[in-house]
């Protein structure tokens, strides 16, 4: 576990990269999922006081991390079934620490091939990067859902596995083909016990090293969490 000396050590940045999409009610979701929406409930005109507003949506709208939940197990539900009631909690280590992005741009289909997979075998020689970013598109467009999107390719989730990476990512909306029904690169990823995020906004990243800061909220009742996700660099 890092202690609080090596944390500051690793934490010398002099830019702060947010690559987080916006949330609205512009924002697009998973077809078929909950979009945003909100509702003011009580406005500073009639308070004269205070804003209150409160919100719906899924929590795989925007910038999110899945808990392994979202593929295995079950969550309480209304009529009280029994079910683990810390199954959302997620662990924070894998959300901090030293990354890389691997810009692919642009790319559409598997993120797979012997280049990707000799590339992540050197990065994983060195025992400081054990988070990987994979950036495909030049340009992030929060309030479109496009379909052909890039995603992980089987190989690759194997091979990231394997070489004992922690974190993975990309700036689309899912690890796995918008029409897979198995979910095949998520369950590869959980095998190992490996994280993940998912509609991430590397547009205006460079390739190379960075620090990751992306930690999900400790919802514990929820399959997945929104994140604040950053990179300093």
């Amino acid at each position: 576990m890092m202690d609080l000396k090596e944390i500051k050590a690793n934490l010398s940045f002099t830019r702060v990269i947010d690559i987080s999409q916006p949330i609205s009610t512009s924002t697009a979701c998973f077809p078929g999922d909950t979009p945003f929406s909100r509702e003011v409930t009580l406005s500073y005109e009639e308070s004269k006081v205070i804003n209150l507003t409160a919100f719906k949506m899924s929590p795989h709208v925007g910038t999110h991390a899945d808990a392994p939940v979202h593929i295995k197990g079950c969550l309480s539900t209304a009529d009280g079934a029994a079910c683990d009631d810390t199954a959302g909690i997620m662990p924070l280590t894998p959300f901090l620490g030293r990354t890389y992005v691997m810009d692919l741009a642009p790319l559409t289909g598997p993120i797979t091939g012997e280049a990707i997979l000799e590339q992540l075998s050197e990065l994983a020689t060195d025992d400081q990067i054990k988070r990987v970013l994979f950036k495909t598109r030049d340009k992030n467009r929060h309030d479109v859902f496009e379909d052909d999107y890039s995603y992980i390719g089987e190989d690759t989730a194997e091979k990231l596995g394997e070489l004992g990476f922690l974190l993975t990512g990309l700036d689309t909306p899912s690890v796995d083909h918008t029409q897979s029904k198995e979910l095949a690169t998520h369950r590869i990823l959980d095998r190992y016990k490996l994280s993940w995020l998912e509609n991430l906004d590397l547009s205006e990243v460079e390739e190379g090293e960075y620090e990751l800061i992306a930690l999900p909220l400790k919802f514990v009742e929820l399959e997945a969490s929104p994140v604040r996700a950053i990179l300093l660099a």
